[in-house]
């Protein structure tokens, strides 16, 4: 009978935090796709896009996007999968991860390279020009966002 309760307590309690995990990730998510349209009407407004512009623009810089995010996602990979040693301490080895850290950032200047000639097609040299200023605006807005929460409240 005690097993019985065991097990049975045992699966609420994973039940809980599979639906808790489950309903932050559909928060961390939805949060992320608000964000995504803000960041589109931020630019779209500072930019002053045609609808044609706009058509052409988005589908290409959301591939750039994600590119860069996979980009990032692999170097943080490394600290979640890095070993660790008997006191549960990360085991990093730094000078691998510096040296990844450099290489993904010439692998981002060579993304940016590469799409700034495909935004050249797209835009004209002023566009392209507030559409730089509006990425720099932006960052500037986040950190604006986040130092007013609070950093222990993203």
């Amino acid at each position: 009978m005690k097993r019985y309760i065991i097990l049975l307590l045992f699966g609420f309690l994973i039940t809980s935090i599979y639906a808790q995990n489950t309903k932050s990730e559909n928060s961390h998510k939805q949060r992320w796709e608000e964000m995504r349209a803000k960041r589109a009407v931020f630019y779209t407004e500072h930019i002053g896009f045609t609808a044609n512009e706009a058509r052409k623009f988005w589908p290409v810089y959301n591939e750039l996007q994600e590119k860069k995010e996979r980009l990032h996602r692999r170097c943080f990979d490394q600290f979640r999968r890095a070993k660790k040693d008997s006191n549960g301490k990360r085991v990093i080895d730094f000078t691998k991860v510096t040296n990844d850290m450099i290489n993904m950032k010439v692998q981002e200047a060579t993304l940016d390279k590469y799409y700034h000639t495909k935004f050249k097609k797209i835009l004209s040299p002023e566009k392209l020009f507030k559409y730089y200023n509006a990425e720099r605006e932006w960052a500037g807005q986040l950190l604006k966002e986040i130092e007013k929460r609070g950093w222990d409240k993203r």
